[in-house]
């Protein structure tokens, strides 16, 4: 049979677009959720909307309205921010297939003939071992096989979030020696987006309703942010820390994304034309009050 080249065209827009889309879905889903409310004189929302009788396995739980939705908000909080960062991980997935990808195109333009089971190795058996990996060992594979290295901050911040997210789905958000990660504390990292006033004396906090006195400039600028649950601590998020954590995530993606660009730019894969356009996003998702 007649060797026929290989050729593959890869859309880079639509790998961030992946990791946009995930945590808009997780953010509508935490938006709809928090709306919910529970009259404070009705018990019987506890209850399933069933039309047969009611079970209930521990009269320990049966809780006031009023901790119902404490707990209800706080589980919501949770659950979109695992949902975030496995879909996190799926992302970085997509990554590394158009890398592998890649790297199966430059043996061929090495002047290797490619066979069945070079695909086999690369593409399906490579997918599947690197789907096995946990998050921090799939960014070693990226950096070692792929020589795509993350902006470092971003990716201690990412890891320090996937430390959380192992803490919520394994221990049920306490936190535990297998979790601390400075003495005696787990720390959580991530990027925001703030809003500063800035005048001749420098920057200033924005506080709404309060009257400007000097000639100023609105600034929106990036700071690196830190919290800590120390051991035996339950791991509890507000939606601000929600929503600044969502936008964390999507700046560490478009920092890979670029890392990605500049390997397919170096090796011929792509053109200038081709990389990927800046995004317009809308920072935050869900507001505090």
């Amino acid at each position: 049979m007649e060797p026929c080249p290989l050729n593959i065209v890869v859309n880079l827009d639509a790998l961030l677009g992946e990791l946009q889309r995930s945590l808009q879905w997780t953010i509508n889903l935490v938006s709809v959720a928090l709306k919910v409310q529970v009259s404070p004189d009705d018990n019987s929302q506890l209850r399933l909307p069933l039309g047969t009788f009611a079970t209930t396995f521990d009269q320990r739980l049966l809780w006031t309205p009023t901790e119902a939705m404490e707990h209800h908000r706080n589980w919501i909080l949770s659950n979109g921010f695992r949902d975030a960062i496995e879909g996190l991980s799926l992302f970085v997935e997509s990554a590394h297939e158009v890398l592998s990808y890649w790297k199966l195109a430059e043996q061929q333009q090495g002047g290797i003939q490619l066979r069945g089971e070079d695909w086999n190795r690369e593409i399906v058996s490579g997918e599947k071992s690197f789907h096995r990996l946990g998050l921090p060992d799939k960014f070693t594979h990226l950096q070692r096989e792929h020589a795509v290295s993350p902006e470092a901050t971003l990716l201690r911040q990412i890891l320090s979030v996937n430390s959380a997210r192992n803490c919520l789905v394994h221990r049920n958000g306490v936190v535990t020696e297998k979790d601390i990660t400075n003495e005696a504390s787990l720390n959580v990292e991530w990027r925001k987006l703030v809003t500063l006033l800035k005048d001749e004396d420098g920057e200033h906090d924005l506080v709404l309703g309060r009257v400007i006195e000097k000639d100023s400039w609105l600034c929106i600028k990036g700071v690196d942010h830190c919290t800590s649950f120390r051991l035996g601590e339950r791991i509890t998020f507000t939606t601000q820390e929600f929503a600044d954590v969502t936008w964390g995530l999507f700046l560490f993606g478009s920092d890979l994304v670029q890392k990605i660009s500049t390997v397919g730019l170096s090796k011929g894969f792509i053109k200038e034309r081709d990389q990927p356009a800046p995004e317009s996003v809308q920072p935050g998702g869900p507001r505090a009050n």
